[in-house]
């Protein structure tokens, strides 16, 4: 069973990432509404893959990531970070953090469920 995390706080983006990984079988997905509390729980039950957005409430998503991959312990984590940020130089910044892709917001649910699949290799 691959496991899925998703941050955003926007309750109707996690909305969506609910109804998108419910489909897909042998995934399971954790849901969190700011950065802070999605790097305690890796800490405990370490995940296979992170969507998370910029922009959170008490670590943001960007830091999360910069976190995540210098720590030999969790840097095989993949991470996706997805934002609606209009900013020339976001696929530099998601790079510079380590980030393993970049997801613009808005998205069909369509959309982010395959790219978790080719992530997530199923």
């Amino acid at each position: 069973m691959k496991k899925l995390y998703c941050a955003d706080d926007d309750p109707n983006i996690l909305d969506i990432y609910r109804l998108t990984f419910s489909k897909l079988e042998d995934v399971e997905a954790r849901f969190f509404d700011n950065g802070l509390d999605i790097y305690r729980e890796v800490q405990v039950d370490k995940p296979d893959v992170i969507i998370s957005d910029i922009i959170l409430p008490r670590m943001e998503g960007l830091t999360l990531s910069m976190l995540l991959k210098r720590d030999e312990k969790y840097r095989d984590i993949k991470i996706l970070i997805a934002s609606s940020v209009i900013d020339p130089d976001i696929d530099e910044q998601v790079k510079s953090v380590g980030a393993d892709g970049f997801i613009k917001k808005p998205f069909r649910p369509q959309e982010i469920r395959e790219k978790a699949r080719v992530i997530l290799g199923i």
